[in-house]
């Protein structure tokens, strides 16, 4: 039996998709945020003596990371690091640096530091909270969810009539890559069209430095099926490379916010407004959990993230973003590379 056969079978995830919630009854009250503290890099990165937790000159093995942000990520209300023991679950550690307000037992979170959703009345908000684990969209609440030391709890604000469900995110990185869901880590291959295997191993370079483990690289006609259901992917190419394709064709159901349709790229917002359609030179980066998965988007165990672009250009511009800037697209759902700037979207 392969290992990443015995990592999904090893993986029992339970409860229903909690997207605990909360649109602002006034946004207005949240102008002024605490200054999030420093983010890691690879320079101050190092795994804690094999036991999976991150370990830096501020963060020990009984801390994890709680993030809170709003519209996908664009504006941060606090990122800070919570004590956790040996069964700290998700909701003590967000009460450790935050006012929460819930209901229904304590289970489903109503307001973070006082933004919270309104239900009532034919004018319902469509703003409401979802809570990421390492970069994977939770498939459990918060009572339910186990930290471990490095994880990252990143619960985000947003509007979800465009899109109810977008099950990973690119913001957390190196995450889920680095601590996975629940403590269980896939591997991750590079999957890279033909002529971009050099821009791989720059990839490869990247994670290796953050200290994730498993980094592997493959040629498109090299990943087994076993492989491609998995494992964590990274796709790398051109839209015309047959796994994006694959990729880009459920773009809607996958929670996607941009998609290559005509030999252009198309972007949205947040409520499904078309707003830019680029024909050529522009890079992309977003993820979702693995469609290929047996279990679909719903099992919280491996993601596939897409590098690409329309032509070369683009997809140059994609690795250089994630290799060399990848600070800039933190906390952030997608993002659109350009010329001269790195658009988060939506």
């Amino acid at each position: 039996m392969s290992r990443m056969k015995r990592l999904s079978i090893a993986r029992l995830i339970t409860g229903l998709l909690v997207a605990g919630c909360v649109v602002v009854a006034t946004l207005c009250g949240c102008q002024a945020h605490p200054t999030p503290e420093p983010t890691l890099t690879p320079a101050s990165v190092e795994l804690n003596n094999g036991t999976g937790g991150l370990q830096t000159g501020s963060e020990s093995s009984s801390q994890a990371r709680v993030v809170v942000t709003l519209d996908f990520g664009r504006q941060v209300v606090l990122d800070k690091l919570a004590a956790i023991g040996s069964n700290t679950s998700a909701m003590e550690a967000l009460r450790e640096v935050a006012e929460v307000e819930t209901a229904y037992g304590g289970g489903f979170v109503n307001a973070i530091n006082g933004i919270r959703s309104e239900y009532s009345g034919s004018h319902a908000s469509r703003n409401d909270w979802f809570v990421y684990f390492n970069g994977i969209l939770s498939n459990v609440g918060a009572l339910d969810y186990r930290l471990l030391p490095g994880d990252i709890e990143h619960w985000d604000f947003r509007d979800w009539s465009f899109r109810q469900s977008v099950s990973a995110i690119i913001g957390d990185f190196p995450e889920p890559l680095l601590h996975g869901y629940g403590g269980v880590v896939y591997p991750t291959i590079i999957i890279y069209q033909d002529g971009w295997r050099d821009e791989a191993r720059q990839i490869a370079e990247i994670l290796n430095q953050f200290s994730v483990d498993d980094v592997s690289l493959r040629g498109a006609t090299e990943l087994s099926a076993d492989e491609k259901s998995s494992a964590n992917l990274i796709l790398l190419g051109r839209n015309d490379f047959q796994l994006i394709e694959e990729i880009n064709q459920p773009w809607s159901k996958l929670g996607f916010y941009c998609h290559f349709q005509d030999g252009c790229l198309h972007v949205f917002n947040s409520t499904g407004e078309l707003i830019a359609k680029y024909k050529g030179g522009v890079g992309v980066i977003q993820a979702t959990l693995n469609p290929w998965n047996p279990r679909g988007t719903g099992g919280c165990e491996n993601v596939v993230w897409t590098v690409s672009g329309l032509d070369e250009v683009g997809v140059k511009s994609a690795v250089d973003a994630l290799v060399n800037h990848y600070s800039d697209f933190e906390y952030a759902c997608a993002v659109v590379i350009t010329d001269d700037e790195m658009i988060k979207v939506p």
